[in-house]
């Protein structure tokens, strides 16, 4: 019994590497969702906030504005501190708010508001005026990381009279979409994982169907025919159970005929033994009277060639298994080895009351091998009589085949062969019990079929026109030096409805 073989790594098994190079997959499109999703959250927030600062440096610019009108309307003195220490609650706690020019705030030191001049030089009053803001990103002396910034402009009757700046570190920014980007990373993380579980799932139960086919193939191995692969997996799966389940039922088939041709060659071989044996220890002894010596040396010499056909027989069938068979091909009249298959095979006939009736017309010189072509013809004939009641007829006829070759067909008035069947008898070891219960070895015919395509041509087998089978030979003008295993066309034949085969 086969021993299973030594566990193996997970990675090493088609299931292992199906999960691995999915869960490959699956990181690989996790990360690039992970990257893409901070990406995006990060440019999100970051244009969040300075859209939500530009919108905070409008309205503390447009507040700045219109106290700034109202005092100069009353005559009143306006100076920036008071309005821009109330408008810095509106900003936020981390946004820092800048006034830059002195043209409404006489009374300043600083130009910038505070303002670092790196960043002041950056600001473009004309573009303030025209687009309502402006918006860029600044490095405060001594920081590492940039600021961002939003200017808008203070102005009275359209006059430019200064600019509100308010910044908010990127870091602060960097903090707040932080936030977002741990519970997107975790939901990443268990999407991953709960996908991860699901594609072991699916792949073992997708190579469930393989695991159980190699536990079949191990019963097989170990002589168990009856082992089946059940369906119920993918399509390509199943297609495989059925062919492995239709592999087993065919090993199954053969081994029972295997066996039955076993134990039909045993009595074969048994029976001739037996006779030869007897008759010669019955000569040995001296038992047998002198005038009964030659009946008994015949015989012996009977059951000899009987012995002697069998083993041919299987000789041939082998040799042409291990396509180690040779054909010794010569340029011949047709006509000479059928009619020399009739004459060999006309007394055996005549011992069962059965005719053989010969009609070979003139026939075309053909390149074969004329003793392979008697033995096919040979076993047609042997075949038919065997399946011929007392006082039927066997009929062997040819004909030149239209485009060159012969047809050559054998024909009797037994009970004939079911459609089912006609295929199936050209197969070795396939024998009936014909109806005077009598059962061959089964290989007459596979041989016959066998030499038929060796020599370029086919053998096939149907019902005759007045009942009982037909068995029909093709042959080509010129066999071939080696048969390519492609059968010609029945059709070739001219002979409608000789698509078929005989009993064995």
């Amino acid at each position: 019994m086969n021993a299973p073989p030594a566990r193996r790594r997970p990675w090493a098994s088609l299931s292992g590497r199906v999960a691995l190079s999915a869960v490959a997959g699956l990181v690989v499109a996790a990360l690039l969702f992970a990257a893409i999703a901070v990406s995006l959250i990060r440019d999100g927030v970051t244009s969040q906030a300075r859209a939500e600062l530009d919108r905070q440096a409008r309205a503390v610019a447009g507040l700045v504005s219109e106290r700034a009108a109202t005092a100069l309307a009353t005559g009143q003195e306006f100076t920036s501190r008071e309005p821009i220490g109330n408008l810095e609650e509106l900003a936020g706690p981390s946004t820092r708010l800048y006034y830059v020019g002195l043209a409404l705030s006489p009374g300043a030191s600083d130009p910038t508001g505070g303002l670092p001049d790196t960043a002041a030089r950056d600001l473009d009053p004309e573009r303030m005026v025209a687009e309502g803001s402006q918006s860029f990103d600044f490095t405060p002396p001594g920081a590492t990381t940039p600021t961002f910034a939003a200017a808008a402009p203070v102005a009275i009757n359209g006059r430019y009279l200064g600019a509100i700046v308010l910044t908010r570190p990127q870091a602060e920014v960097a903090a707040s979409w932080g936030e977002v980007l741990v519970p997107v990373l975790l939901a990443i993380a268990f999407g991953l994982l709960v996908a991860v579980a699901l594609v072991l799932w699916m792949t073992r139960r997708t190579t469930r169907p393989l695991r159980d086919l190699e536990q079949a193939a191990r019963r097989v191995a170990d002589g168990d025919l009856t082992a089946a692969v059940r369906e119920g997996g993918a399509e390509e799966l199943d297609a495989v159970a059925r062919a492995f389940n239709a592999m087993v039922a065919q090993l199954d088939l053969r081994d029972r005929v295997a066996r039955e041709f076993l134990m039909r060659v045993t009595h074969d071989l048994r029976t001739p033994l037996t006779a030869i044996r007897g008759h010669a220890l019955a000569l040995s002894d001296g038992v047998v009277p002198e005038a009964l010596v030659p009946r008994s040396l015949g015989a012996i010499a009977s059951e000899a060639n009987r012995l002697e056909v069998l083993v041919s027989d299987l000789l041939d069938l082998a040799r042409m298994d291990a396509d180690r068979f040779t054909m010794h091909l010569e340029r011949v009249d047709a006509a000479d080895p059928m009619n020399a298959a009739v004459d060999a095979l006309w007394s055996s006939a005549d011992a069962e009351g059965i005719t053989i009736m010969a009609d070979i017309t003139p026939l075309p010189g053909i390149t074969t091998d004329p003793d392979r072509l008697q033995q096919v013809i040979g076993n047609l004939i042997d075949n038919a009589i065997r399946w011929t009641p007392t006082g039927g007829v066997v009929t062997v006829s040819a004909r030149p085949r239209p485009g060159g070759g012969v047809v050559a067909t054998v024909s009797d008035t037994g009970p004939g062969i079911a459609p089912v069947m006609r295929e199936v008898l050209f197969e070795p070891f396939r024998s009936a019990e014909t109806p005077a219960g009598k059962v061959g070895s089964g290989l007459g015919l596979a041989i016959a079929r066998q030499l038929a395509r060796t020599l370029g041509g086919d053998l096939t087998a149907g019902d005759a026109p007045g009942g009982g089978a037909r068995f029909t030979l093709l042959l080509p003008a010129d066999a071939p030096e080696r048969h390519d295993g492609e059968p010609p066309s029945v059709l070739d034949a001219g002979s409608p409805g000789t698509a078929e085969i005989g009993p064995a």
